[in-house]
């Protein structure tokens, strides 16, 4: 697994918490409409709002493509 620096206040099981049911695969639209629509905190839609655009196949993959953003 990469090792990855999530922003402050942000933890992998909380990040999976809102979108670990979002049905992947997933865009960066997916994650972040899914995302709202679950209650997710501002700064979660903020960093799933910065992704590539791309297909993510996992909450694993999202959690990592957002610690290599920091």
């Amino acid at each position: 697994m990469i090792e990855t620096a999530l922003p402050a206040g942000m933890t992998a099981s909380r990040i999976h918490e809102y979108i670990r049911d979002a049905p992947y695969p997933a865009t960066r639209e997916d994650l972040v409409a899914y995302a709202r629509k679950v209650g997710a905190s501002g700064d979660l839609v903020r960093a799933l709002e910065r992704l590539p655009e791309r297909r993510y196949a996992s909450p694993d993959a999202v959690t990592e493509t957002i610690g290599m953003l920091v």
